[in-house]
């Protein structure tokens, strides 16, 4: 788990989640490391992320130089280099290179939210007689075209139901794994998990406080 260690001050800038880590001070590793809910609702907010948005953002904001995300860098590369004659119509790029992510109207909210893209918006006809029908036309794309041939442009704010309480319970703690395997921090868990990696006695280990940012989550 390749976590840095940060001196904090009394006042923690918001985009900041402090973690405890427990360190084996003789193999001079981390053992796992204790969260609450802001930093394991980050950690399972990467599975909402679509294909093309993680393609996209570890090549843009990861902590790691030229990082490639397998075929799938290629992929995003291809279409972003590809000329606007190929393509069914204009939105097509847009949608591939920026697909929208299903929570992302909790994940803007996050401490350490990723993701980039701008916040969802939802445009229709500007045509009355298009607005006015029941089975209208709604896009999430301003240049995407109405069945009517209009280019739907008037933007509109719907009702929609966000998963405000996010993924975990609040006052939950968990415990994290190097390879990010996350589990509940309840009693015995701890005890059983050195254990299992061969450490024989808590002398050997050190608790440390570390603060993660936005650029050490990615």
């Amino acid at each position: 788990m390749a976590l840095v260690s940060i001196k904090t001050e009394s006042t923690e800038p918001v985009d900041n989640v402090r973690l405890r880590v427990l360190v084996d001070k003789e193999r001079k590793r981390v053992v796992y490391a204790e969260a609450g809910k802001d930093f394991v609702d980050v950690l399972f907010s990467f599975l909402t992320l679509p294909l093309g948005s993680i393609a996209r953002l570890v090549a843009k904001e990861s902590n790691i130089e030229a990082v490639k995300f397998g075929s799938i860098t290629s992929l995003h590369q291809s279409v972003s280099h590809l000329d606007q004659q190929y393509l069914w119509n204009q939105t097509c790029k847009e949608m591939l290179l920026n697909p929208r992510n299903s929570m992302e109207a909790y994940c803007h909210n996050l401490k350490l939210n990723i993701d980039d893209t701008e916040p969802l918006r939802y445009f229709m006809c500007k045509k009355w007689d298009c607005r006015k029908k029941s089975g209208c036309l709604l896009s999430i794309f301003k240049n995407q075209k109405c069945y009517c041939g209009e280019v739907m442009e008037w933007e509109v704010f719907p009702d929609c139901f966000d998963l405000e309480d996010g993924f975990v319970m609040e006052k939950a703690t968990f415990i994290i794994c190097d390879n990010l395997y996350v589990m509940p921090n309840v009693f015995g868990a701890s005890l059983q998990l050195l254990q299992k990696l061969g450490v024989d006695s808590v002398d050997a280990i050190e608790e440390q406080t570390v603060v993660i940012n936005k650029k050490e989550a990615c």
